[in-house]
């Protein structure tokens, strides 16, 4: 009755947020990126995957198409502007919240789940990202409900709920293509606690052909107009605009913002020689994979500093707080410090420089984000002494989301695992309380 009580309490006041937006200010939603907007419009005005505002309307392969599309079915619905995304988005989120506790409770039981649905409420990322026009949201809905139905197929042995994962995660993979390498994970988890068993190589077969006919249209589509099956170019982007400057940055002493466009002189360098060599212009999947190349060789050079400042990009994801995306929402910090803007190439005294011009809820945050962090990892010593196959494809998924931004270190990065992370630290506090409970008890 209590837990219901508090549920409901949660509700209203994120529903008063919400309201509390639309009243106070008409201008709080933004975007990731304009090219969403754009995509949309085309797709429904052109039906055409492109970010070209003026025709000719060329192609595009840098973003992938459920995001997009989204918006544009909220467009052809006539739920025209951000407030409707933001809108969709709650209602999303809320079913994010509703999916977790009845997926859930036949697998970690009846109070880590109910700590989820809690932590998923006040949660200051689950308040903060469904009011950006950004794919975070929509993406989170599929990557929970895949995972947990992988879950429901160890628990019931039906292999009807892996096929209906594989959809799902197929389909979240097409929201956000950093999930493409997860589903390798999981099947090879999957083989692992039964590896004897033919039949358990069949069903991971399953899941990840279902997974792969669901992303191969897009895939095929992109072989048909650039030559090559290939998803988005935001992977090289990621590398050559985020990593090596940062990697330039620790080694170097390149100010990040510099070093962004000196990689991108590089870049071009490299481009417009092998159009003279290829004697045409290189294709948007061409210059991709250029960049990519790029930066791969220029990284290369950087061994032991790139490994660095990776270790401090998962530290940052770990701790990272989400309450700034809040303030962001509620234009409290209008010209707050930004971590990349912190001109110095020690790592420890960009960190403190960065939280001394924070205010003291941020602060609180980072403590408990670090509580989080240090339980979660105990948690992941209590997960490997089992024999808990889910527990283990949850983990190794924590640690995907955690670890794939590299040295960027972005907490957005964190948010599909968020309530995964909590389950972890929570499982980890369970351990060291039992160990301390069997002390006593030996005493």
């Amino acid at each position: 009755m209590y837990f219901s009580i508090v549920v409901g309490l949660l509700v209203v006041i994120r529903i008063s947020l919400f309201i509390y937006f639309i009243v106070i200010d008409g201008q709080y939603l933004a975007e990731d990126s304009f090219l969403y907007t754009q995509l949309a419009h085309n797709i429904l005005e052109h039906q055409i995957f492109s970010t070209e505002v003026n025709p000719p309307l060329e192609l595009d392969v840098f973003r992938t198409p459920g995001f997009p599309l989204f918006l544009a079915l909220l467009d052809f619905l006539e739920m025209k502007g951000g407030y409707w995304v933001a809108f969709w988005h709650e209602v999303i989120y809320g079913f994010v919240i509703w999916s977790f506790y009845r997926l859930s409770l036949p697998l970690f039981g009846k109070n880590i789940v109910r700590a989820g649905v809690l932590f998923l409420l006040i949660e200051p990322g689950g308040l903060a990202y469904p009011k950006f026009i950004l794919s975070e949201t929509l993406f989170l809905s599929f990557f929970i409900v895949g995972l947990l139905l992988v879950g429901w197929y160890l628990k019931k042995r039906d292999w009807r709920y892996l096929v209906l994962s594989g959809l799902i995660l197929g389909i979240g993979t097409l929201v956000r293509p950093a999930l493409l390498y997860f589903p390798l994970v999981i099947c090879s988890v999957l083989i692992a606690f039964d590896f004897r068993n033919r039949q358990r190589w069949i069903h991971a077969g399953l899941l990840f052909l279902t997974i792969s006919i669901t992303v191969s249209p897009w895939m095929m589509r992109n072989q048909q107009h650039f030559g090559s099956f290939f998803i988005s170019g935001q992977q090289s982007n990621m590398f050559a605009n985020y990593h090596v400057p940062i990697v330039w940055e620790g080694s170097k002493g390149i100010p990040f913002n510099e070093g962004y466009k000196i990689i991108d002189q590089l870049v071009d360098v490299e481009v417009k020689r092998q159009e003279k060599q290829k004697k045409r212009p290189l294709s948007l999947v061409e210059f991709f994979k250029v960049q990519q190349n790029v930066a791969f060789k220029e990284l290369a050079k950087y061994p032991g500093n790139y490994a660095k400042q990776w270790v401090f990009g998962v530290l940052k994801v770990m701790i990272g707080m989400n309450i700034t995306e809040v303030y962001s929402n509620l234009k409290m910090q209008p010209n707050r410090v930004r971590f990349f803007e912190i001109q110095d190439p020690v790592f420890i005294t960009k960190v403190l420089t960065f939280l001394m011009a924070q205010d003291k809820l941020v602060l609180l945050e980072v403590i408990l984000r670090g509580i989080i962090t240090v339980f979660a990892l105990l948690g992941a010593l209590s997960i490997i002494s089992r024999k808990d196959c889910f527990l283990w494809i949850m983990m190794l998924a924590n640690f995907y989301f955690i670890c794939i931004p590299g040295p960027m270190g972005n907490p957005r990065f964190r948010f599909p695992v968020e309530v995964f992370w909590f389950v972890q630290s929570y499982l980890g506090f369970l351990w060291i309380k039992s160990f301390w409970d069997n002390r006593q008890l030996n005493r």
